[in-house]
This record gives C-alpha cells, sequence and structure tokens, in this order.
C-alpha cells in the first residue's frame, strides 16, 4: 500500500516537471485521431434506406488557452471517412456509394474545469462549435452531393496534464448532404452522427 502511495507521488511529480502551467496562455499543435460513427437519414425514402458503418478521421489540431482560467479555442483539419451507403429496396438489395471521402474543418470554444484535488492536471471540458465537411469523393450521376457541408458539435471530454484531449459528441448536420432528384418526390439525405477523438498536444 506505501509502494503504491510513492508511485502516485512520483506520477503526479513527474507530469507536473513536463506539464505546462494553465495560468499562462499558450498556443500549442496536437495530432488528433478518432471515429466517426455517422447517423444519416432519409426524407421521402422512395425505395431507399440507409447503411449507416463506422469510419475514422485523424488530422491536425491549434489549440489557445487563454490565461489565467479554463477558456480554450481550437481549430482542426481533418481527413473524415464516412462509410455510410444507401441501400435499394430491390430483389438484389443494391447499394450506392455516395461518397465516402471529407475534410473536416471543426472550430471549437472549450471549457476546461481543473481540479485541485488532482494539482490541477486533470480537468473534466466542454466543447461546442461549428464545423464543415467538405466533400471530396468523385460526383455520382445518380446522387447529387453538396461539397459543403455544414453542421456544429456539441461535446465533453477530460484535459490531462495539458498534453492529452480524450474528447467524444455529436455532429449536428445543419442542411441536407444529397439529393436524389430523379426520384419522385426526390429523397433527401442528412448526415449527422457521435464522434470520438484523442488529441495529444505540444507546445511551439
Amino acid at each position: 500500500m506505501r509502494l503504491n502511495k510513492y508511485l502516485y507521488l512520483i506520477l503526479i511529480s513527474a507530469l507536473s516537471s513536463i506539464a505546462p502551467t494553465k495560468s499562462a496562455a499558450q498556443l500549442r499543435y496536437g495530432f488528433n485521431f478518432g471515429g466517426s460513427f455517422s447517423g444519416v437519414t432519409v426524407a421521402n425514402t422512395n425505395g431507399y434506406e440507409p447503411v449507416n458503418r463506422s469510419g475514422f478521421r485523424g488530422g491536425l489540431t491549434i489549440e489557445y488557452q487563454m490565461k489565467s482560467c479554463g477558456l480554450a479555442f481550437d481549430g482542426s483539419i481533418l481527413y473524415n471517412r464516412i462509410n455510410t451507403r444507401l441501400r435499394k429496396h430491390t430483389p438484389d438489395a443494391e447499394t450506392i456509394d455516395f461518397g465516402r471521402n471529407y475534410l473536416e474543418i471543426p472550430i471549437h470554444l472549450k471549457y476546461k474545469f481543473w481540479l485541485p484535488a488532482t494539482s490541477n492536471l486533470v480537468a473534466p471540458m466542454i466543447l461546442t462549435g461549428p464545423t464543415i465537411l467538405c466533400h471530396l469523393s468523385p460526383k455520382k450521376s445518380e446522387i447529387s452531393v453538396k461539397r459543403i457541408q455544414p453542421g456544429w458539435d456539441v461535446g465533453i471530454g477530460v484535459d490531462v496534464a495539458n498534453i492529452l484531449q480524450v474528447s467524444g459528441g455529436y455532429r449536428f448536420g445543419l442542411t441536407d448532404i444529397a439529393e436524389i432528384s430523379s426520384a419522385a418526390p426526390p429523397v433527401r439525405i442528412k448526415n449527422s452522427g457521435f464522434f470520438l477523438s484523442a488529441l495529444i498536444l505540444f507546445d511551439f
């Protein structure tokens, strides 16, 4: 038991020595990795249904931490692979790929609640902000996919020693992302869904 206590104190001391102080304003960059879990919905289904599958995303993030408070801002450029298709109600259950490759640009406002009991090394946090998906896949003749797809993120997470942030949340799609105009009435497709993120930060 005493050994565990000593190991805990050594770990806290080590983290304290390498973690930047939260009292100073900081501009940092980092690598962002995670998963995306689309929840595509279809209006005026007209013989189509979504097949939602998990995907992945990753890229670079820059964060600015405000001085003497838990307020922070970040912006990211991420590659987002969305593995969702449409299935036709036909005897062979044909599936249609309407584009799975996206560039995602989220901008988040975050607030971190530093915990004195952990020597201010751990902070639960909340986040929100706009996000844009830019469609990169080639155009499909049957489906008209919008190149720019705006959304809004909300989420929660935890910051550990100003080095590692783990978060999860939900992206609300603000507009339809695609349409099948040849169907009557036209089939409209909207994309919202959950995301998970692990961010490792470094000083400039």
